[in-house]
Order: C-alpha cells, then structure tokens, then sequence
C-alpha cells in the first residue's frame, strides 16, 4: 500500500507520575493515507455495522432471559460451571499457639449481700492451645473480656481439606494450616 506524500508527523504530551517527580515523555504519532479498494472497504463496514446490530440484540437477548430467569437456577448454574474456591475458615491464635478448645471453668454471679442485686461476674475460661511443636497446652483466662481478646485479637486463616461428622453430630474439619501441617478441629472452634 503506497504512502502519500506529505503525511504529517504530530507530537502528543503525555504527563507520567513517578515516585517522587513528575516527567513528560513525547510521543511521535505518524498519520499515513492508504490508498483502499472502495468494494473491499463498503464490505467492511457493512461487516462491522451488522456486527453491531448482532451485538446489540443479543446483548438485549441476554438482559431478557436474566430478568426472567429463576434467581436460584441461575445461580445455581454460575457456581456448578465456575472454578471451585477452596473453603476458608479462621482460627485463632493467643500467645503464639492455635486455640483448639476451650471450656467455662467458672460462671458465678457476684451480689450485693445487702440488696440482693447482680453487681458484676466472676468468669474463668481454661483455652486449650496447640503449640507450632505439636504439643497441647492448657492455660487459664480471667474474664470474659480477656477470653473474647484472646479468641478474636490474632487470626490466621486456614484451608479446609475435608470434612467429617463425629459420633454426636458435630463437624469435624480437617484443616492445612498455613505452615503445612494438618489439623482437625470441631466446627464450632472456626471462624
């Protein structure tokens, strides 16, 4: 394709941010004439005009059948065809060691010996801990305060491998901890 004389060379400015300063970079853009057969460019055009119109009414096409289409088969459909995400669960960690259970040990309610009302609680939770050594630990907690700080301060998440239900019911999880090793832990110590 044979370039015509006199195609014209324009300069554009371009303002690019960098860490600390700005510079300006330009850029030479060349406009060329191209000399085209005009049946070849009609056809093109008349390509790319029904190519819209296509796009159009089937973008239309699309809107319908969402706004008709059953809210629950659709997504249901979304999630059979997409990738499977692995399940994600947090944990929680209190003094470097994964909380793997714990219990009430103590729940009395504190009175005033003359008017007989509840004036405060005494709570003592014993938190079960595993250490990065594979070893158990038990330690004490003094309030509820201190236990709901110690359960949700520090969270790791961890990857659910499997599951499994245990003799009365509840979920097992076998989870991949983030340093490789493998746990399983009861549903309602997660998240």
């Amino acid at each position: 394709m044979p370039r015509t004389k006199g195609a014209k060379n324009k300069s554009k400015e371009r303002i690019v941010e960098g860490e600390a300063t700005k510079k300006t970079e330009v850029f030479e853009e060349k406009k060329e004439k191209v000399e085209v057969n005009r049946a070849a460019l009609d056809n093109l055009i008349t390509e790319v005009e029904t190519l819209k119109a296509r796009d159009i009414e089937n973008q239309q096409k699309l809107k319908m059948l969402y706004d008709v289409a059953d809210k629950g088969r659709v997504f249901s459909y979304e999630s059979r065809i997409s990738e499977k995400q692995p399940l994600r669960v947090k944990l929680s960690v209190y003094d470097g060691k994964l909380i793997v259970g714990w219990r009430t040990v103590k729940d009395e309610l504190v009175k005033n010996p003359t008017t007989g009302l509840t004036v405060g609680e005494v709570q003592e939770y014993e938190l079960l801990l595993l250490s990065k050594e594979g070893e158990t630990h038990k330690q004490i907690i003094h309030g509820y305060v201190a236990f709901s700080s110690a359960r949700y301060d520090s969270r790791i998440e961890a990857e659910v491998v499997s599951r499994k239900e245990s003799w009365d019911g509840n979920m097992i999880f076998e989870l991949l901890l983030p340093d490789g090793r493998k746990v399983d832990l009861e549903s309602r110590y997660v998240n």
